[in-house]
């Protein structure tokens, strides 16, 4: 059992819970991290994924980095295996793959080369890692950068510079690439933003908050003002839209999405929305300092925990994994698959990343 003791206190009363990999470990085996849950109980049936692999990666450097636990050595040796496997000659990544670990495609999509290089860039800075691990992840990561250009979605952008944000440290020249991708999604920032839209195209659809994180974090690294403007400027819209007045989380949903001038979607609600906004909110307050971004996240976070529109817990702590989904049809997705355990996982390891505000001066910035 991978787990701390940890219950940390937030705003006001509320607890988050502590930190466990137990179902990251139930849905792993000596392969990978499988896609998909019956319930709780992996299935094989739908094989693994690249995306799934590198985010689980992604986690349990985190978790070693917070909690200096090697017991977690074997995991991230696992995932970083599957992952260095599932990189072709020319640097590009296969995703899915079976259950007999044939490749099931030619190359993934933009989002998951941009989180290959998230994972692979946070790993190559992490000196308390295993030398190793940290070699291999940088092979990936140099194999895989030269495929991060402006021609990649928005998404795939935005996914990049995040593994150029952490890489900086260990790899300079990625300073150069930050300021390229970042100026990209500038550009598209302001050819859609008007007076009642700021954001960076038509539509809000997934993952929304991983484009104002991207711009926050490239603001940190090269200090282009310009750059925190439109982070601050995207994340406060993306906040206004999911909050409801009563203070209620309701991120957009998958089943019709957010169109401009078009009603937003308020159903079918995934966790990796929830934690990538969470994350987005605490690298905007541990940049800017302003605390409201942390009591913001406090509320994001909170609908795990039931602030959601069907009042109903989307992290189950009976196995420390997370259910797939929301939806106001048909209640709380009973399945606990990879993506959204991991979502949850990411999401709650930042917590431990940044300092609690509750101890800060409150004469600080609001």
């Amino acid at each position: 059992m991978y787990m701390t003791n940890r219950i940390h206190r937030l705003y006001g009363d509320s607890l988050i819970p502590p930190v466990t990999l137990r179902h990251l470990k139930t849905l792993t085996d000596c392969t990978g991290i499988l896609q998909h849950a019956k319930y709780g109980i992996p299935n094989r049936f739908e094989g693994y994924c690249t995306d799934d692999n590198v985010r689980a990666l992604l986690v349990t450097a985190k978790h070693y980095n917070v909690f200096r636990d090697e017991s977690i050595f074997e995991l991230l040796r696992t995932y970083m295996a599957f992952t260095f496997h599932a990189q072709k000659e020319d640097g590009l990544v296969h995703n899915f793959v079976s259950y007999q670990r044939d490749f099931l495609d030619s190359e993934g999509s933009d989002d998951m080369l941009g989180r290959t290089l998230w994972a692979c860039g946070y790993i190559c800075s992490s000196t308390k890692l295993p030398r190793g691990v940290r070699e291999v992840a940088r092979t990936i990561f140099e194999r895989a950068a030269k495929h991060a250009t402006s021609d990649l979605s928005l998404r795939g952008i935005a996914y990049s510079l995040l593994g150029f944000y952490h890489s900086r440290a260990s790899i300079p020249e990625t300073r150069e690439k930050i300021k390229v991708l970042s100026a990209e999604m500038l550009h598209s920032y302001e050819d859609t933003r008007t007076s009642d839209w700021e954001w960076f195209e038509a539509i809000m659809s997934y993952s929304n908050a991983r484009l104002p994180q991207a711009m926050l974090l490239a603001y940190d690294a090269i200090g282009e003002p310009k750059l925190l403007s439109c982070g601050e400027r995207t994340l406060g819209f993306l906040w206004d839209a999911v909050i409801t007045p009563k203070g209620v989380i309701n991120v957009i949903g998958n089943d019709g999405w957010y169109i401009r001038d078009q009603q937003r979607a308020i159903s079918d609600e995934q966790a990796i929305d929830v934690g990538a906004l969470v994350e987005a909110l605490l690298d905007a307050y541990r940049i800017t300092g302003k605390v409201r971004y942390y009591q913001n996240a406090c509320t994001c976070f909170s609908w795990f925990t039931g602030n959601n529109r069907l009042q109903s817990p989307i992290y189950d702590e009976a196995t420390g994994g997370c259910f797939d989904g929301l939806s106001l049809q048909e209640g709380v997705n009973q399945n606990l698959g990879a993506e959204s355990t991991i979502a949850y996982l990411l999401c709650r390891l930042a917590f431990e990343e940044v300092k609690n505000p509750a101890v800060v001066e409150r004469s600080r910035v609001n």
